[in-house]
């Protein structure tokens, strides 16, 4: 029996993945875990993980501006997300699984900007080729689902090279919290969304 609870796996899967995440949040299962999700993550958008600490199978996301934890909760609370998320949940119970912030998005998101949000979501799809998820490409609802034999194949051909990738995605963004503070203020004080401010 995996002692799951232990953030030793959680730690073991992130160096895996040689992943650098922004923020990482274990015992989802606890209401203050919770409250913590909804207060680090206010005002904040990027690129999110849910992880499944004893299949070590991942989904990834994107979320924009103050969304992450809606993404959260509707993936994990509430199962309006993903169906996979939802049946392994069911399965593993929600305790064995962690919600990571792999990456900030710098800038309010709009109807301008959100294919740059896309994109970074992309990014992260295409190196990491992560299980739960159905689609390949972000934002896009005609995915190729790739077999086991090909994500297997895929996973085994580029691991190295992906390693390094996903690196230097994060390798150098550290951002002190005073920057995350000053992004999540940003995001908060921004003028009410009008027709003109939409375009």
């Amino acid at each position: 029996n995996i002692e799951t609870s232990s953030p030793e796996r959680l730690k073991t899967i992130i160096k895996e993945l040689d992943l650098n995440p922004v923020y990482t949040f274990e015992n989802l299962d606890s209401e203050n875990i919770r409250t913590k999700i909804l207060n680090d993550t206010k005002g904040l958008s990027g690129i999110y993980m849910i992880v499944n600490k004893i299949t070590k199978d991942y989904y990834i996301g994107s979320a924009s501006t103050n969304r992450f934890y809606s993404r959260f909760s509707n993936h994990l609370i509430y199962f309006r997300g993903s169906k996979i998320v939802k049946s392994a949940v069911k399965k593993y119970e929600l305790k064995n699984f962690a919600f990571i912030i792999l990456e900030l998005y710098p800038n309010v998101v709009t109807k301008k900007n959100n294919k740059e949000l896309l994109d970074l979501e992309d990014k992260y799809l295409k190196l990491l080729l992560p299980n739960y998820n159905i689609l390949t490409e972000a934002g896009s609802s005609f995915g190729y689902k790739h077999t086991e034999v090909d994500r297997t194949k895929m996973k085994d051909f580029y691991s190295d090279a992906r390693r390094e990738i996903i690196g230097s995605l994060n390798r150098g963004k550290k951002l002190s919290p005073e920057t995350i503070d000053k992004m999540r203020e940003k995001a908060l004080n921004r003028p009410p969304m009008t027709d003109e401010t939409k375009k």
